[in-house]
């Protein structure tokens, strides 16, 4: 049974119902699909829990207050979305590989000795673009839109854990981006790595070399939203993956314009997926929960 209270903030714990042991964290957050494609899979399990939307208020100390009062509940695990993945990173006592390369956490485990963090926003995206295109991401010469995100660090991280023969980094001018791509040179000496900002002159050249092109701004959450880069660039040859999670602007031009495009549903799944083996050892059944994910 899916929860119908939009989400529960740190005053509304009492309220939770006993076996709820399980959710979702962020701000915004009453949007988030992720309790309608968690639940069947809880359910189908006979896992007796229920999974809830969180809100933590983005001031310094309260998503930490947050974990500390769920865990303190008996929570199994939490999902984290924006704007806390790096704050998870640092909450977590232990990190898997991705989640130290990327410094986000997007999954948190209990443990006897506190919250275990991963970060399965990387290979949720790798199975999604495998799903989609039907080529790994190993073999494709990559353009990641917004590198310097939550989302964004910890898939320029994959596609170099992976060995991507190119990834090209685009983000606005922050020092984080050289960071980036000073760190990943490091750990991926097969991978060709290129950083540029939205504005620079070799961008449109960049954009014609790549096969995949992966939207990871947050420019397409909203309808009025302008595309990331310019449709003019965009050829037939081209991959295009938007991790929104609904139809945007860049995936309907990209479909007009004759792209393979994707739209970011499967990487949510796959994500999930992947947090809830974390949780119990073992795959839901994931025809449950995208067939979830459609329905919602």
């Amino acid at each position: 049974m899916i929860d119908m209270q939009p989400y529960y903030t740190i005053s509304q714990l009492e309220a939770l119902p006993a076996e709820a042991l399980l959710g979702v964290i962020g701000n915004p957050i009453a949007h988030s699909k992720s309790p309608q494609m968690h639940q069947p899979a809880l359910d189908a399990a006979r896992l007796g829990l229920r999974y809830v939307r969180l809100m933590a208020d983005t001031t310094p100390g309260a998503f930490e207050q947050l974990l500390d009062a769920l865990g303190n509940r008996g929570f199994r695990g939490v999902n984290v979305t924006v704007p806390f993945k790096k704050r998870a990173h640092d909450a977590a006592v232990s990190l898997d590989p991705l989640a130290r390369m990327s410094g986000a956490v997007n999954t948190l485990v209990r443990q006897d000795d506190g919250w275990h963090g991963y970060n399965t926003d990387g290979p949720g995206f790798s199975r999604a673009v495998e799903e989609s295109f039907g080529r790994p991401l190993r073999e494709l010469r990559v353009l990641l839109l917004g590198a310097c995100g939550g989302a964004g660090s910890a898939l320029a991280c994959q596609c170099a854990l992976e060995s991507c023969p190119a990834l090209t980094l685009v983000n606005r001018p922050r020092p984080e981006l050289q960071q980036l791509a000073s760190r990943l040179a490091t750990h991926a000496t097969a991978t060709s790595i290129t950083s540029c900002h939205f504005d620079s002159p070799e961008l449109p050249a960049l954009i014609q070399q790549a096969d995949l092109i992966v939207n990871a701004t947050s420019l397409g959450l909203k309808e009025e939203d302008p595309m990331p880069i310019s449709p003019a660039l965009l050829r037939q040859e081209h991959y295009v993956y938007d991790i929104v999670t609904h139809e945007t602007t860049l995936h309907r031009v990209a479909c007009t314009q004759g792209c393979t495009a994707a739209t970011g549903l499967g990487m949510l799944l796959w994500q999930g997926a992947i947090a809830f083996e974390h949780w119990f050892g073992f795959m839901p059944e994931t025809d449950l929960m995208r067939n979830a994910l459609l329905r919602a």
